[in-house]
């Protein structure tokens, strides 16, 4: 299973459902009904997990759910993953979105601000036990409430080849985003590239974060990512791609998925970034010559978050279970066994964190049993990048843009204003 991208959905649900303002002018849904008597029949609705490793699963939450609460009857509906977004939008312009809903934060936010969606920091009383960063994903500025219950989260952790570090006189892995620089520049001196991937906003504002400053994608409905703070870095990749630190495969993939780890596969840099699952899945498999020289440590600053969460229609007709169905479906419990199968993801709540071995695959590799308890180590920390107006198009343009500027081709300010500009060109609020 994938991590999902959101590509344009919020903006095509925000356009459709001609939202009141661009920053969410509109209230959310009271709370109303949902403290009712649990019974009756609600829709379940999930993205592309109806297959032989998790139909088991959602049939026995069901079935439990069912037994618990006798009088009520789920019924679970599966969307394809193609076309995810277009269904939702269909669902919300008729007045069918389902009583219960799997959906990412961006998608919950357009719906939120069209007064789709049930808040759930007035209508449920256990918000505070989930993880605090996934809370967050589904609050947002402009519209009062919380909209989603964190489902399965994911991060990403830092991963250095420590025979290249050693190679440049790097005794030790770099444990800020500064230093990180700092030992580029001494590597590049010896011949060895240490950057596999450019910055985009969303890693400007985790390397922002790391120096203690703060780096906001989106404000009160302008994109003003194009800072003095931003600008400095960029400057300073530019720098280090002059001397030789920065590949070439960096710059000439800017924006393909999953370029900077292909990257370090090849065993020719020595730093990138991927997911706590990458040691077992993905290294052992496709570079198992690199496994002896592969070091992990946490991510800098404040690290990226990946949210998939519950949320309830705030137009049910039945929000009392549909809201007890969403608290039963990401309990502690439940969400433990889910992520047991959905290897490389963490549980949505406080406490099913505080155990990695509980829910964690069987580490094939040692390194992979630390690299397990790094990121739920920084689940706590970890925060979602970007913001939901800023599109994955937005995203890939700007990390183009970046590319260039570390070329020298244009300045640093160049590409961050264009950036900004092409993100307000193509917003819809």
């Amino acid at each position: 299973m994938k991590t999902r991208t959101t590509v344009a959905a919020g903006l095509a649900l925000a356009s459709a459902l001609a939202l009141t303002a661009c920053t969410g002018g509109a209230s959310a849904p009271a709370a109303g009904g949902a403290d009712g008597e649990i019974s009756g029949e609600i829709s379940f609705q999930t993205w592309s997990l109806k297959n032989d490793k998790f139909t088991p699963y959602f049939k026995s939450v069901i079935d439990a759910f069912e037994e618990e609460n006798p009088g009520t009857t789920v019924n679970w509906v599966d969307q394809p993953a193609d076309g995810y977004e277009d269904k939702i939008l269909q669902q919300a312009e008729s007045g069918e979105l389902p009583d219960v809903i799997n959906l990412p934060p961006e998608y919950a936010h357009s719906l939120a601000a069209a007064d789709q969606l049930l808040d759930l920091a007035s209508a449920s009383e256990i918000l505070d036990e989930y993880v605090t960063g996934g809370v967050d994903a589904y609050t947002y500025d402009g519209i009062d409430g919380s909209f989603g219950f964190p489902w399965y989260l994911g991060t990403e952790l830092n991963y250095w080849n420590t025979a290249l570090l050693a190679q440049g006189g790097v005794t030790e892995t770099p444990e800020t985003f500064e230093a990180t620089l700092d030992a580029a520049e001494s590597l590049a001196a010896a011949g060895i590239q240490t950057i596999s991937d450019v910055p985009s906003p969303k890693s400007l504002q985790i390397m922002v974060s790391d120096g203690g400053g703060t780096l906001d994608v989106f404000k009160d409905g302008e994109f003003v990512f194009n800072t003095p703070e931003a600008e400095a870095i960029v400057e300073r990749y530019a720098e280090l791609y002059e001397a030789g630190a920065v590949s070439p495969e960096a710059l000439q993939n800017a924006g393909t998925a999953n370029a900077n780890i292909n990257n370090f596969n090849k065993g020719t840099v020595a730093w990138a970034t991927a997911g706590p699952n990458y040691i077992d899945k993905d290294l052992a498999v496709n570079a198992p010559n690199l496994l002896p020289d592969v070091a992990v440590s946490n991510g800098f600053g404040n690290p990226p978050l990946f949210v998939q969460g519950i949320s309830v229609s705030g137009n049910s007709e039945n929000a009392a279970t549909a809201l007890a169905f969403a608290e039963f479906l990401t309990d502690t419990d439940n969400q433990i066994e889910f992520v047991g199968l959905a290897a490389g993801f963490f549980p949505g709540t406080i406490a099913a964190n505080e155990d990695v071995s509980v829910f964690a695959e069987v580490a094939q590799n040692p390194m992979q049993e630390t690299a397990n308890e790094l990121a739920a180590a920084q689940m706590d920390d970890a925060q979602m990048m970007g913001a939901p107006q800023f599109t994955e198009a937005m995203e890939t343009y700007a990390k183009q843009q970046i590319a260039l500027a570390v070329k020298g081709e244009i300045t640093a300010k160049e590409a961050l204003d264009k950036s900004v500009e092409y993100a307000e060109q193509n917003f819809v609020g």
